[in-house]
């Protein structure tokens, strides 16, 4: 645009020099025609008075003179025409450039348009960022929010369970031990000692991998990993070794699955006691059952329920001492 009206420019300055330039050549041709008619007419001596007699005839000199008068007339029209018709082609030239400036502001204005389009777009995105902002500080509130909670319901969890577990410890302690008769069987053997590392090293070799901190949890919970034999049940029956199973029936089929064989009650209740048997045994047994006949199972969350087999909340989540993770 700003080319275009530079060339305008230049082309008016252009007509105007033309113009100037031809007048003053004009000018000066007639200045050089009216001395040279008057040095060729005789200079007057004095004035005298105007007689009523006619005009002296023509001369020669006169005849030359008006014809170069007249010829400097006819140059000097042609040249004004031939500047006049000249001229209008360049007198207005911005009349050219109309139709290019009106589209220059059309285009200016469709700018301006686009660029409040822009700002308003730029403005509604800023807007729905400050809102998924704010939306991702308040999920990540929640979240943290969400595991304090679950942090506080697992550490009661774990409390309710170690509680439970030295509740059976306290009982087991008062119970362990002991001979008493009258029982299913008749007299009931003493169990030598044991450790928690001891049934650890058994339970890693007979049970899975991912099976060594659900068994330390439910042995624990049984007798705190202790070689004991349980205070007599309510159908006569007892409870023997770290799984504590139970001579009334379950201990004698476990016996006879991992192929030890005993003449009677008495014997299986004493090989019952041996821990390697003891942790083989209870293999067995989690091998047709799963950890659902354990009661203590149940109270760890590693079953779903007493005496069910489905996995629980805390299954799988047991170190390998028996300790909620």
């Amino acid at each position: 645009m700003e080319d275009e009206d530079f060339e305008a420019e230049h082309r008016i300055r252009r007509g105007r020099l033309a113009y100037v330039t031809c007048s003053f050549v004009l000018a000066v041709a007639l200045l050089a025609a009216g001395a040279f008619v008057n040095a060729q007419a005789p200079v007057a001596v004095a004035l005298q008075p105007v007689s009523a007699q006619p005009d002296p005839p023509t001369t020669g000199r006169d005849a030359a003179a008006a014809a170069v008068a007249e010829r400097l007339a006819r140059v000097s029209g042609r040249s004004m025409e031939s500047l006049a018709a000249e001229l209008p082609a360049v007198a207005n030239p911005l009349e050219a450039d109309a139709p290019t400036v009106a589209g220059a502001q059309a285009a200016t204005g469709e700018y301006a348009d686009t660029l409040a389009d822009l700002d308003e777009a730029e403005a509604a995105a800023a807007e729905q960022l400050a809102m998924t902002e704010d939306d991702l500080a308040q999920a990540q509130k929640d979240r943290a929010k969400a595991a304090e909670d679950l942090a506080e319901e697992e550490a009661l969890a774990a409390g309710a369970i170690d509680s439970a577990i030295a509740s059976a410890i306290s009982a087991a302690g008062a119970h362990a031990y002991a001979t008493p008769t009258g029982d299913v069987g008749g007299a009931v053997p003493q169990g030598g000692s044991t450790s928690s590392a001891e049934v650890l090293e058994l339970v890693r070799t007979h049970f899975p991998a991912n099976q060594v901190g659900n068994a330390m949890a439910v042995s624990r919970c049984e007798s705190g990993h202790a070689n004991r034999v349980s205070k007599q049940n309510t159908n006569g029956s007892r409870d023997f070794g770290v799984f504590q199973i139970n001579d009334g029936g379950t201990l004698q089929a476990a016996l006879r699955s991992i192929g030890v064989r005993s003449s009677g009650i008495a014997e299986a209740r004493r090989k019952a006691l041996d821990p390697s048997i003891n942790v083989r045994m209870a293999r067995a047994i989690w091998d047709s059952r799963g950890w659902q006949p354990w009661t203590c199972a149940a109270k760890l969350k590693v079953v779903s329920g007493l005496y069910q087999r489905a996995p629980g909340s805390m299954a799988g989540k047991y170190d390998d001492y028996g300790r909620a993770l």
